[in-house]
């Protein structure tokens, strides 16, 4: 997984860029395509939210990264705590209802589809609170849950309405509550 503490960590514009990709492979790389995409593509101003808090956050602008978790809430339905690692290649596919934030990594060509949630373990603020480590090129169906420190490994599919209690082996497919494992990603499954 590529979040695991590089020297030098993309910028905003590099990170918003590289959702962009994802969105648009080989379309437009300016800001004017970035804006253009965000009148129909609502995960594209999803990203511009997550990237800013993400990059406000590692500059110790906590504050400034909160207010933009309520931004997050109003624009979107969608409540993005502060203080992710994130990769680069961000899709938010439909943003309304994803839950995500705090000590949450996830790793590079990610895909979250709607409603999903990675939640802490127990509801009380815990020095020992776990979250979530996503690997990269992992897709994560509509309405998932996330509990705890689970490891999603790479290039993992959670299906939807799964709940994850317990690590996912890499390619591994999983379905249910709790989810149990079902098959296995092919190769040309995987994004590069």
């Amino acid at each position: 997984m590529s979040t695991s503490g590089t020297s030098k960590e993309p910028g905003f514009r590099e990170l918003v860029f590289s959702d962009l990709e994802r969105y648009r492979p080989g379309g437009s790389h300016s800001w004017l395509g970035v804006l253009s995409r965000c009148l129909t593509i609502p995960g594209m101003i999803a990203s511009i939210i997550v990237r800013a808090q993400q990059c406000l956050f590692r500059s110790g602008h906590v504050r400034f990264a909160a207010i933009l978790r309520t931004v997050g809430v109003v624009l979107l339905s969608a409540d993005f705590g502060p203080g992710m690692q994130i990769g680069k290649g961000l899709m938010i596919v439909h943003p309304v209802g994803v839950n995500i934030g705090y000590g949450l990594r996830i790793g590079d060509n990610v895909t979250f589809a709607g409603g999903v949630t990675a939640a802490a373990k127990y509801y009380q603020e815990r020095p020992d609170q776990e979250f979530a480590t996503i690997g990269d090129d992992v897709i994560i169906g509509a309405h998932a849950v996330l509990v705890g420190g689970v490891h999603i490994g790479d290039g993992a599919v959670i299906g939807a309405n799964s709940v994850v209690l317990k690590d996912v082996p890499e390619r591994a497919v999983v379905f249910g509550s709790p989810a149990r494992q079902v098959g296995m990603r092919e190769d040309q499954d995987v994004t590069n």
